[in-house]
């Protein structure tokens, strides 16, 4: 910002660009202090209907994967380049078990074991000394997961009580790309202000949140919480929103007004934001509406 008494028309050129990303949760490559914290969880990698007829590429904290489902319904998640000759498995062929490279031929099966070596005479050691780069996968409301960080370490895959609701149904949402940083993306859902400008702008939301809320936010066991207040007409409406670390948040429904009485509302969605990379980062949703609805 200009200093205080300055002429404050036309700063640009005496205006500093903003400061340097934080380093320790802004970066996301294998090894970076950030990196490695979400490699401590399970993290979307696909949706299942991507899977089924091909192998899906895909780009996972800045690491290149082959995300795929063979004919015996397993899923796998592979690096992306062959360990022979670097070929990418996002042209291989699917089998009944595995994933077989187009160029030469090896089998890799979903834990990265080879099971096959087509021409090569020393194949049957060589498999066993060898193995492709892979991951575990859950397959959990259409969405594969994968978990990316020391396998000793791997943690159960969490069911939370949202899900378990009785009257409510589970079901994947759309893919959602995103060209920042995955923590802008999490500061921009703990931010309900923006609520009462862009969402009232675009249309999309119920008008009444074109007023702007009192807001509070408190730290939880998990992460972060806020509850947005605004009054409609004799109401107090009060919308909340939360965020689980590492990378999850939920959000009520953006369609609500706050016109009716009521204790509160049914979980509406979940979202995990994933990096891509330090620059990019797709969001994956699972939605929960009324058994019956669309």
């Amino acid at each position: 910002m200009a200093s205080i008494g300055a002429n404050l028309k036309f700063t640009g050129y005496t205006t500093p660009f903003a400061g340097k990303p934080d380093s320790e949760i802004t970066q996301t490559s294998r090894g970076s202090p950030g990196g490695e914290y979400l490699r401590r969880f399970w993290q979307p990698v696909a949706y299942l209907h991507e899977i089924e007829h091909a192998p899906l590429r895909a780009k996972i904290m800045a690491e290149e994967l082959v995300i795929f489902k063979d004919r015996s319904g397993a899923v796998g998640a592979l690096h992306l380049h062959c360990q022979h000759r670097g070929t990418s498995l996002e042209y291989g062929r699917v089998e009944q078990h595995g994933i077989r490279c187009c160029y030469h031929g090896r089998v890799f099966d979903v834990d990265g074991t080879i099971l096959e070596m087509p021409g090569e005479p020393d194949a049957e050691r060589l498999m066993k000394k060898w193995k492709q780069g892979a991951y575990p996968t859950h397959t959990f409301g259409g969405i594969v997961f994968a978990y990316m960080g020391p396998i000793e370490h791997i943690p159960p895959f969490p069911r939370y009580d949202r899900f378990e609701l009785p009257g409510m149904r589970v079901e994947p949402g759309p893919r959602l790309p995103f060209r920042c940083n995955w923590v802008q993306v999490k500061e921009n859902a703990m931010d309900p202000a923006h609520t009462a400008i862009l969402h009232a702008w675009e249309g999309v939301f119920a008008a009444e949140f074109g007023k702007f809320p009192e807001i509070t936010w408190r730290e939880t066991p998990v992460g972060m919480a806020y509850a947005a207040a605004r009054r409609v007409g004799d109401n107090v409406w009060v919308r909340s929103t939360d965020i689980l670390m590492g990378n999850i948040h939920s959000i009520t429904s953006v369609f609500e007004d706050g016109r009716t009485l009521k204790d509160c509302s049914p979980p509406w969605i979940t979202i995990w934001t994933v990096p891509e990379d330090d620059e990019s980062a797709h969001q994956f949703v699972l939605c929960l509406p009324k058994r019956g609805t669309e």
